[in-house]
């Protein structure tokens, strides 16, 4: 189970290691925005194309 929580929160946590954040220094709101903008994006295309294939 860790892993999967892991994946979820990978492009968040990425960036916010890029920009030198720590989560205690608010970088828990960055990683949710991120995680948000991605994931978000990433559903929307596949339902989209779910719904073409249908």
């Amino acid at each position: 189970m860790r892993h999967i929580v892991n994946l979820f929160l990978l492009p968040g946590d990425f960036v916010r290691r890029r920009l030198g954040i720590s989560v205690e220094e608010d970088g828990g709101i960055i990683r949710s925005f991120i995680n948000m903008c991605v994931w978000g994006v990433l559903l929307t295309v596949l339902v989209l194309n779910l719904r073409d294939w249908l």
